[in-house]
């Protein structure tokens, strides 16, 4: 019962991630892999199609308010990044996985937090700056489905308004989790992370994914304008903290 007490969890913080509260994204990866104890990659696997479900309803919402030359601009550093991820993600163990990624979002988080104490203004109209973002963005995704917290980090420091933030996120992350569905399904060796039995759970968990969609778009209605950047980055910034010491 808890196993699918954590999924439905997962599932609403899927949705809510997709429609209005970007920064419930890596809640719901957490949630996951309570649901999956000691086989955490293979929960990996059984979000990300309710992550690409979720991102057909963002789509269809924010498509409008997207930054598309942005997106294309980070890209190709992207699929290197996923390139990267899918070699790494062969090479450790499931603990391993779990505490680089929360150390590297606290990094970032922090990173960010510098750039706006020293007003690096500069900084995010960089190439190198973006490349290296789509990089992480890449790898972060491959590496349990958590490139939510890099691209918060990227947007913030564009300044765009909630809306262009939500239209970019969902564009980019429906064109990068779609991309990623065969790497993780079997299409490379050592990552046959979705199964019949990951894609059950998710068909049980579907509910709690559309519940989730419609909060979260409420939730985008209300939040000021002023509140929903810095309401992101801490809602990425306390997931990796309980990832490590989890």
């Amino acid at each position: 019962m808890s196993v699918y007490f954590f999924g439905l969890i997962a599932a609403i913080f899927c949705g809510m991630t997709k429609t209005g509260v970007p920064g419930c994204g890596i809640l719901g990866v957490l949630a996951m892999m309570l649901a999956f104890p000691g086989t955490e990659k293979l929960s990996s696997g059984a979000v990300l199609p309710l992550l690409v479900l979720g991102d057909v309803i963002a789509v269809c919402y924010y498509r409008r308010t997207a930054d598309y030359r942005r997106i294309v601009f980070l890209l190709p550093s992207v699929f290197a990044g996923l390139i990267l991820g899918t070699l790494f993600m062969r090479s450790i163990d499931d603990r391993q996985f779990k505490i680089f990624l929360a150390a590297l979002v606290l990094v970032l988080i922090a990173f960010e937090q510098l750039r706006r104490r020293q007003n690096w203004t500069a900084l995010p109209k960089s190439r190198l700056f973006a490349w290296v973002m789509g990089l992480l963005s890449g790898f972060t995704t491959l590496v349990g489905n958590a490139a939510g917290p890099v691209m918060s980090v990227y947007c913030s420091a564009q300044n765009l308004n909630k809306h262009d933030f939500m239209g970019t996120f969902a564009v980019f992350f429906f064109i990068v989790n779609v991309t990623k569905l065969p790497l993780v399904g079997g299409a490379v060796p050592g990552l046959n992370m979705i199964t019949a039995q990951t894609l059950w759970f998710d068909l049980t968990v579907l509910p709690g994914l559309l519940a989730g969609a419609f909060i979260g778009r409420q939730l985008f209605k209300i939040v000021p304008e002023r509140y929903f950047v810095p309401l992101i980055l801490i809602l990425n910034l306390l997931v990796p903290i309980q990832m490590i010491f989890f």
